[in-house]
């Protein structure tokens, strides 16, 4: 044994050699328990970094993830908004070709409508007879009634024609304008007039919405004559 061991242990006794191991075991086991905390603390900050450093790149890819999001949506919205505005701007265009091939035929009608008046007038003119005949009296009230039905027509063709150029149907206005000066509204008070431009008027009308026809098969739907009529073919 130890000679200051055996000292301490005479003089001290065993109180002595107990309170040395104690304090001994005592600065060992602080040690050891400092190390263990050191060593915790260490590995504790090492993956609170990684921890904060992933929780930063979640963040930076919720922020990118939601820019991308916000940048998507408002392509979509452009991408809309313009298939929008060119589905109103064909809508428009057939508007304006759809009323005018509407109110031509209601024109052709008026005229062929007072073809048997013209015929019926024109014997009744040969015979004679007198303007106070029942038949010559309906005659000159269908002939008013077609005569203001046709300046409606006129007036409603007037204005689709004006409204081609804002629709942007180019080809209307130059197919109307190959036609304008065949095309008159009719006095009622002077038959004879109607017959003699009846036939031509309405050929000029027939042609005008065949042409407007094609026109607009091929403004709307890019479908020339050729093309359309083999469609309609098959």
């Amino acid at each position: 044994m130890a000679d200051w061991l055996v000292l301490l242990l005479k003089y001290g006794g065993f109180g002595a050699v107990l309170f040395l191991a104690l304090f001994l075991t005592g600065k060992w086991l602080v040690k050891r328990i400092t190390a263990a905390l050191d060593s915790y603390t260490t590995a504790y900050l090492q993956q609170k970094a990684a921890i904060d450093a992933r929780i930063a790149n979640l963040e930076n890819l919720a922020e990118e993830q939601a820019r991308l999001t916000r940048t998507v949506e408002g392509i979509k919205d452009e991408i809309a908004a313009q298939a929008k505005s060119r589905d109103n701007q064909w809508a428009f265009r057939k508007d304006v070709y759809t009323n005018l091939i509407t109110t031509i035929s209601g024109m052709i009608r008026v005229f062929n409508g007072l073809a048997a008046d013209m015929a019926v007038l024109q014997q009744l003119a040969e015979s004679h007879t007198p303007n106070t005949d029942p038949r010559r009296i309906g005659i000159s009230d269908r002939l008013l009634s077609a005569a203001n039905s046709y300046r409606l027509h006129c007036e409603t063709f007037n204005n689709h024609v004006n409204l081609a150029p804002l629709a942007v149907a180019e080809e209307v206005i130059p197919l109307v304008a190959a036609v304008s000066d065949q095309i008159s509204s009719f006095d009622s008070s002077t038959p004879e007039t109607i017959a003699a431009s009846s036939t031509s008027q309405v050929a000029a009308l027939s042609n005008l919405l065949r042409t407007l026809q094609a026109a607009g098969r091929k403004d709307l739907w890019g479908t020339p004559e050729p093309e359309a009529k083999a469609g309609a073919a098959t």
